[in-house]
């Protein structure tokens, strides 16, 4: 018979993020920048804590002193050089959750995020926990998760490692509030990264170049020209459940935080707009799309209103 293995092993021996974030390039970068921040509050004391502890570092976890976390998680770790975000929310002086967000989270690029809630799983479960963002700056509003929870994390009796991904389109400051059955629940504020301004490059795939991120998404780019409208074939990378429901377009010049809405299948007719293989893609669509200024701008491209990335373009006179 084999020995049971405690709650946080089993628990722990998945990551919550689709991607492997934590390359040898990042475990360096990491433990450097750790190293110059002066405001860790705790440090490593033997070889076995060692794991854990870049862990923490990696997805970007705050300090918290009051703060009593279950079996396998280690206290947050504050990264020098950024605004102070609020991680953590209280009702009446009781914590009902807090969130451990990557300290390196970049705007348009999806991100990893794990929730904590310390209330017991009857006040969440049968529920719809949805997540909506606000960018303090601008306004913007996202609907970035939206589950019913039909049972407790991995490992506990309760929601203590509730986690999601997604992608929030603009740097700056965001508010995150918790919604459970469509009413608010609390909130945090998360620190986005600006992201490069660099022009995104082109990849082939199949007979053609397209702009945007390989196996993930981009388009064949005819070029922009301000306030011109050009047809555009966008191709597509990945299964159903991110690829199925209404296809959108948003954009973003450089050096503003206004979003500007690009192109929009319609929505009642579309829960699955876009269309099969093609050109060693997954799905494509063919829009039309115009830019209203020349410049640089970043195309934000969402399947069913998730974010999928963005892709940096040149818009002429």
């Amino acid at each position: 018979m084999s020995e049971e293995k405690p709650g946080w092993a089993s628990s722990m021996a998945d990551p919550p993020f689709a991607d492997r974030h934590f390359t040898a390039d990042l475990k360096h970068k990491v433990l450097q920048r750790a190293g110059e921040s002066k405001r860790i509050p705790f440090s490593v004391v033997s070889a076995v804590c060692v794991p854990l502890v870049i862990t923490s570092l990696v997805i970007g976890w705050l300090p918290f002193k009051d703060m009593v976390l279950p079996s396998g998680i280690e206290p947050p770790v504050e990264i020098s050089g950024k605004p102070t975000a609020r991680h953590t929310y209280y009702d009446n002086g009781r914590r009902l959750f807090t969130v451990y967000p990557d300290p390196y989270a970049t705007a348009g690029k999806t991100t990893g995020y794990m929730f904590h809630f310390d209330e017991a799983l009857e006040t969440y479960l049968g529920k719809m926990v949805t997540l909506q963002a606000v960018h303090l700056q601008s306004g913007a509003k996202e609907i970035v998760s939206s589950e019913v929870i039909t049972k407790p994390s991995p490992g506990y009796a309760g929601l203590e490692r509730f986690t999601t991904q997604f992608a929030l389109p603009l740097e700056g400051m965001w508010e995150l509030s918790v919604l459970l059955d469509d009413k608010p629940y609390g909130n945090v504020q998360l620190f986005i990264l600006e992201p490069s301004w660099d022009l995104t490059p082109e990849f082939t795939s199949g007979a053609y170049m397209m702009r945007g991120v390989e196996k993930k998404v981009g388009f064949i780019d005819a070029g922009f020209i301000a306030g011109r409208n050009q047809k555009y074939m966008w191709h597509f990378w990945g299964n159903d459940d991110i690829l199925n429901g209404p296809f959108e377009v948003k954009a973003v010049k450089q050096g503003t935080a206004k979003i500007v809405d690009v192109y929009s299948s319609n929505r009642i007719s579309s829960a699955n707009a876009l269309a099969g293989e093609l050109n060693g893609a997954d799905r494509h669509v063919v829009t039309s799309m115009k830019l209203p200024e020349a410049g640089r701008w970043r195309l934000l491209p969402y399947v069913k209103g998730r974010l999928l990335d963005t892709i940096v373009v040149e818009v002429s006179e």
